[in-house]
Parts: C-alpha cells; sequence; structure tokens
C-alpha cells in the first residue's frame, strides 16, 4: 500500500550545512544549485526548478538573517514581536472627493 505523506530527508546544502526537507531526492542537485548561488537549468522539469528556487530562497534568508546555522544545521531565527517599535498614526484630514481635484475655473 502507497501513503502519499511525504517523508523528511536530511541533505547536505554546502559542506557543513544540513537541513531537514520533504523535497525529493532527485531535486537535490538543483536545491544545493540554488543555494549555492548558481543559475536555473533550462531543462529541469517543474520539481527541480522549485527546488533550485528554494534552495535560493534560503541562501537569501541566510544573507538576511533570517536564518542561521546552528550545530551544522540550518533554522529560522525566531524574532520577538515587541522588539520593533509600533508606527505612529497618521494624522486624517477631512476627506475630500476625487471628482473635486477634476474641477478647476476657467477665470
Amino acid at each position: 500500500m502507497m501513503t502519499n505523506h511525504a517523508v523528511q530527508r536530511l541533505v547536505e546544502l554546502a559542506e557543513g550545512i544540513y537541513i531537514e526537507t520533504a523535497i525529493p531526492r532527485e531535486s537535490h542537485p538543483a536545491l544545493r544549485s540554488g543555494f549555492a548561488g548558481y543559475p536555473s537549468n533550462p531543462r529541469w522539469n517543474v520539481r527541480k526548478y522549485q527546488a533550485w528556487k528554494q534552495g535560493k530562497q534560503w541562501r537569501q534568508a541566510l544573507d538576511n538573517g533570517q536564518l542561521v546555522v546552528e550545530e551544522q544545521h540550518l533554522v529560522p531565527v525566531v524574532q520577538p514581536e515587541c522588539q520593533a517599535p509600533p508606527l505612529p498614526k497618521k494624522t486624517t484630514r477631512d476627506w475630500r472627493s476625487p471628482l473635486k481635484k477634476l474641477t478647476f475655473s476657467l477665470n
């Protein structure tokens, strides 16, 4: 009996950097290619292109500080929501009709 649930596998993205993912084994080279910054291959099928794109997104997140490497595993950074100061409220003016902007005088 076949099941359709995804199997989590440990993939080495770069030397010493691992991540657990459900991406199929045949797409792992494309995943590594995206993480390394190589361009996509136009002969790849959709699954390999998506794996490449995911690897590229993980590299960008690592560079932006959204992901970090802890004990050789790539993990997301948890940022507390209260860290950012609240945005000041904009003062609202009286509502003006957009048609009022279009009216003009010939005088």
